[in-house]
């Protein structure tokens, strides 16, 4: 399918201000204050280097246009500008050309605009040469792989079921990848498409559409390269904090009724449940079906199981939850005749339950007119499921991968402005704007919760931070060591959602070991939420995940190019799942640094690999010299075992002369810096109003005196100091300075 040209020019080190062009030996050139473009006019190619290096970035290998492939040969007619580049490409096979144009948009983004003077391009074909850089992005899910080399395969959902797969139709996806040769490519389209990633010494992409733009970006690392990629394309939205509780839900209600008449007296008795156990949770789901004719959908209401929609969502508000909602842009019952009848389906026959065009803007409103129906009884949220099944033609998939979460957030934030979450299985590029994803439809086994360890990291480099995966998976029932090591590894995602059903009902159907880790885990997420607010909120303003590889944050370290199974949940803590059954230890290899066991807050590790205890109820985890992790009770959600109940936040240091402790911390109005510093004098913490009061507690030695606000508190009585945990607990309130005279930290 792709046409090679190899291209060879020599290379001639310059350096020159932004928008600098000149030629020599054909060669046109331009150059941003760190980048210089080189186009060599015969055979057309092009290579971009690094200025301050001379290091070739990406070289171009090849261009093709049209369905026949018609292959660029050479290049005429440039024109320059202060900061682009223009020309006239001949192409082999046809007397119509192509022009391409070059601008630096910023002196680290270039972008490449390809449009066929011949009329409609249909594809546009980019080849450049495989320089053995590792390669990061494009989907969520790709085989086991973390690298995509050796990839070859389509831009669209992933719709047949695959019995070897661990997971079906795990589709996030966005068309941009970036190396470790310090660029990423982004394609500006929602055209359908086609990556091949180090095959036959290249990589590159053929897209459906008329003219094609795309953009280099230049690091050099890669945060450097997620951030100006998040930026051009638009941040991901960060959900309300109830949003980031524990949700529950059931594959159907209507099962496994035991004790109660029907299927919303299960939803309550589950939340019961819930409370009675004192698991916080804060989000209840229905999935399909829930409502009256073929496939519980498409009538736009609730069957006789549910006897009083309105109240259910009352009954679990008054709880401390809100109702979530399966949708699909598949037309069923209602919807097929009343979208059959305006024209605004695509063909199909009825039991398929075709998708609307959500191109047509009538089909648009009409749709989400319908969704409003849900939101008038309250509910707060869908579960967004298919698209990628047949149900639309492929060329139009990726653009409705956009549009569908539009609509039905659009649905959503008129009655609730952004106090509302959706959570979508096939999403392209900038639907992050208003939808996070589920990783799909995962096996309950080892291979479905190691896959998912793999889709969260994949899903983060694509800018799709809000994700989140079906708790001891979903094709079947897991048994309780693998529910236990699901519930683990969700602890430390950002979305933690729990299957219910029979035979796998934690209270129902497990015993109490299992209880005391779901609950154990739900705490822990739950407590956690002050911190992955703040990180989702960086997330939005610089592209780097919460759930990230460790190659992300530690590039130069090439040990951590294949590893998956550790990731940082943000930038202080070390997750390193346990996916083996029978494990109850695993080896993990710490990166650059110091690290503290997590989960004794005594053992301190240098850099390496060490083997650590992994019993059933234990994930093991580091933090970093220096961390700063912002815990706490902010949330009440189902919390109605507390009496008195106010929040309250316990913000965790471990300050380290060594490196630095800052934390960015997100109030959920405004970004109040948390800092520490170890000097001889000893420990200095430093904060303006985090807007609740609590507790900082300092690992730490050797504390003389505490001074907080200029007052001198006593031990005892103002503040507490543990030696045997080596823990100081001082309260706050308010703006705080603090000083531990003589302190150390752990670390020294």
């Amino acid at each position: 399918m792709f046409t090679r040209i190899l291209s060879a020019v020599l290379f001639v080190s310059l350096s020159a201000p932004f928008g600098a062009w000149g030629q020599g030996s054909g060669t046109q050139t331009l150059r941003s204050p760190v980048l210089r473009l080189e186009v060599t006019p015969n055979p057309y190619s092009y290579r971009l280097i690094e200025g301050s290096t001379g290091t070739v970035l990406l070289a171009h290998r090849s261009l093709a246009l049209t369905d026949q492939h018609f292959a660029a040969t050479s290049a005429s007619g440039f024109e320059h500008s202060a900061k682009s580049l223009s020309m006239n490409v001949a192409l082999a096979g046809t007397a119509n050309r192509a022009s391409v144009t070059f601008t630096f948009v910023q002196p680290q983004v270039l972008r490449v605009l390809v449009t066929y003077t011949g009329g409609d391009a249909g594809v546009v074909t980019e080849m450049f040469t495989d320089q053995g850089e590792h390669n990061y992005g494009i989907w969520e899910y790709n085989g086991e792989n973390m690298d995509n080399r050796g990839t070859d395969k389509d831009f669209l959902g992933i719709r047949a079921r695959d019995n070897a797969m661990n997971v079906l139709y795990s589709n996030a996806r966005a068309p941009f990848y970036f190396t470790s040769r310090k660029y990423g490519i982004y394609v500006e389209t929602t055209g359908q498409g086609h990556y091949q990633i180090a095959k036959d010494g290249q990589t590159g992409f053929s897209f459906h559409d008329s003219r094609l733009q795309y953009d280099i970006l230049y690091g050099p690392g890669y945060a450097d390269i997620l951030k100006r990629y998040n930026a051009l394309a638009g941040p991901a939205f960060t959900p309300p904090d109830w949003a980031l509780g524990s949700y529950w839900w059931r594959d159907d209600h209507h099962d496994d009724l035991r004790a109660v008449q029907n299927a919303q007296g299960k939803v309550i008795d589950d939340a019961d449940r819930l409370q009675k156990l004192h698991i916080p949770a804060s989000v209840m789901w229905l999935d399909r079906p829930s409502g009256t004719g073929t496939m519980g959908w498409g009538n736009m209401d609730f069957d006789k199981s549910f006897p009083d929609p309105a109240g259910m969502v009352r009954e679990l508000k008054a709880r401390g939850m809100y109702l979530l909602i399966w949708i699909a842009n598949r037309n069923w019952n209602q919807l097929y005749q009343e979208g059959s009848a305006k024209g605004y389906l695509f063909p199909g026959p009825a039991a398929d339950g075709p998708a609307i065009d959500v191109r047509n803007a009538g089909a648009y409103q009409w749709f989400k007119s319908e969704l409003g129906k849900y939101v008038k009884l309250g509910v707060r949220g869908y579960k967004i499921d298919r698209g990628e099944q047949g149900e639309m033609p492929d060329a139009v998939q990726n653009l409705n991968a956009i549009l569908f979460p539009k609509l039905a957030a659009e649905s959503l934030s008129a009655a609730y402005g952004k106090d509302f979450i959706m959570l979508t299985r096939n999403v392209n590029d900038t639907g992050r704007k208003y939808t996070g994803i589920w990783n799909g439809d995962t096996r309950p086994t080892f291979a479905g919760l190691a896959i998912s360890v793999k889709t969260a990291q994949r899903a983060g480099a694509i800018d799709f931070p809000v994700w989140g995966s079906d708790t001891g998976g979903y094709l079947g029932r897991p048994n309780e060591e693998l529910f236990a090591r699901w519930l683990e590894f969700s602890t430390y995602t950002p979305i933690m959602e729990v299957l219910n059903g029979p035979k796998r009902t934690i209270w129902d159907d497990f015993d109490d070991k299992l209880i005391d880790i779901a609950r154990n885990a739900a705490v822990t997420h739950h407590d956690l939420i002050p911190y992955t607010r703040s990180y989702l909120h960086q997330a939005a303003e610089n592209g780097m995940p919460l759930v990230r590889s460790l190659v992300f944050a530690f590039p130069n370290d090439e040990t951590l190019n294949g590893v998956w199974d550790e990731y940082l949940y943000g930038g202080e803590i070390l997750v390193a799942p346990v996916v083996t059954a029978g494990a109850t230890q695993r080896e993990v290899y710490l990166p650059a640094g110091e690290w503290l066991d997590y989960n004794n807050k005594s053992s301190i590790h240098r850099a390496g690999r060490v083997t650590v205890e992994a019993p059933l109820d234990r994930i093991p985890l580091f933090v970093r010299a220096g961390a700063i992790v912002p815990r706490g009770d902010i949330l009440k959600a189902n919390n109605n075992w507390t009496p008195n109940w106010t929040p309250k936040l316990h913000v965790e240091m471990f300050p380290s002369s060594k490196v630095r402790s800052r934390f960015d911390y997100f109030t959920g109005q405004r970004i109040e810096p948390i800092a520490a510093s170890v000097s001889r004098a000893g420990i200095s913490v430093n904060f303006g109003d985090l807007g609740t009061r609590g507790d900082l507690e300092i690992y730490c030695r050797n504390v003389k005196g505490v001074v907080r606000n200029g007052s001198r508190l006593r031990r005892g009585a103002d503040y507490q100091y543990d030696q045997a945990s080596r823990k100081l607990t001082v309260p706050f309130q308010g703006a705080t300075r603090l000083t531990l005279e003589g302190a150390t930290g752990l670390f020294e």
